[in-house]
């Protein structure tokens, strides 16, 4: 009945095709786009498992006139297990200019979100649990996420913190809803580098590497290393390796520089039944160009 167990989590979703919309994962991200942007992601892990994590993400940003202010929103909703998180936030990015071909962006995206569980549905050995007899429990609470990006000609690097209130959901018993425990703690922020550039092969090709490092205090870090080709800025393909034994493989196709189609397929590769840790991810982005503000530079897009 004792014995010593090391369990590791994160309540952070995976996301694969995030190069095409760095801004998913770094506010700041935003200042290095010159037009209206935008995407939607669905994203399902482990698709062999009943209930595993399923992620829809909306994300818009757009420049403030002739500035070098940028704002966004965001939403999504992320499922898994009993439990439902919807999250509705807002962002704000400003763009220096370090020089003609150098740019840093910073940004701050404050959100808001509620953590509904069906806890009726959950099995339980007393079916009088009182922790687990009401319908359902949710309780709301407050994020921030801080970031920093740098962008110059055919080259870039992010570094952002997400997750930096700590939220312990306290749900009463005999129903209604709960409350959260709102903190501060450096343990268990989230914190992202990433990093990538672009080499020009011939007149139609290019090759684009890059690499998201996830850092969480006291969990192992974890390192997705990708590497992408396009042909005429509208057929791209590529594989990544993330450090948690999974293999990545993705296309796109750019539709008149307006519209934009991902799909990636991941795979675990360290488990016996490969299916069950099998996953998806689909994305449709878009661009809408404005030809009075072009920043003199190529940041890779993917």
């Amino acid at each position: 009945m004792l014995a010593p167990m090391t369990a590791f989590a994160q309540d952070q979703p995976h996301f694969s095709l995030y190069m095409h919309q760095p801004s998913i994962i770094n506010p700041a991200a935003m200042g290095s786009f010159d037009q209206i942007n935008g995407a939607f992601f669905f994203n399902k892990q482990l698709a062999g498992f009943t209930n595993s994590p399923m992620v829809g993400f909306l994300d818009f940003g757009l420049p403030i006139g002739k500035s070098n202010a940028y704002v966004g929103f965001q939403a999504s909703q992320d499922r898994i297990g009993v439990t439902t998180k919807t999250m509705f936030g807002g962002s704000f990015a400003y763009r220096i200019r370090l020089n003609m071909k150098h740019y840093l962006s910073l940004g701050l995206n404050l959100s808001a979100n509620l953590v509904n569980s069906n806890l009726a549905t959950v099995p339980t050995q007393d079916p009088n649990d009182p922790v687990f007899a009401q319908n359902t429990a949710a309780a709301w609470y407050p994020d921030i996420r801080l970031g920093a990006y740098y962008f110059a000609d055919n080259v870039y690097a992010g570094f952002s913190i997400g997750n930096i209130f700590t939220n312990s959901l306290i749900y009463p018993t005999g129903g209604g809803g709960g409350s959260s425990d709102i903190r501060v703690n450096g343990n268990d922020m989230h914190f992202y580098l990433t990093g990538g550039w672009q080499k020009k092969f011939g007149p139609h090709w290019k090759i684009r590497p890059s690499a998201l490092i996830k850092l969480v205090p006291g969990s192992p870090m974890q390192i997705d290393i990708n590497a992408n080709a396009v042909f005429r800025d509208a057929f791209g393909f590529g594989l990544s390796y993330r450090t948690t034994s999974t293999l990545v493989a993705n296309v796109s196709y750019t539709l008149n520089n307006y519209l934009i189609f991902g799909y990636a397929f991941n795979i675990g590769l360290a488990y016996r039944d490969h299916a069950n840790f099998t996953g998806h991810e689909a994305m449709l982005a878009f661009r809408i160009k404005n030809p009075k503000r072009i920043v003199p530079v190529e940041v890779p897009r993917f």
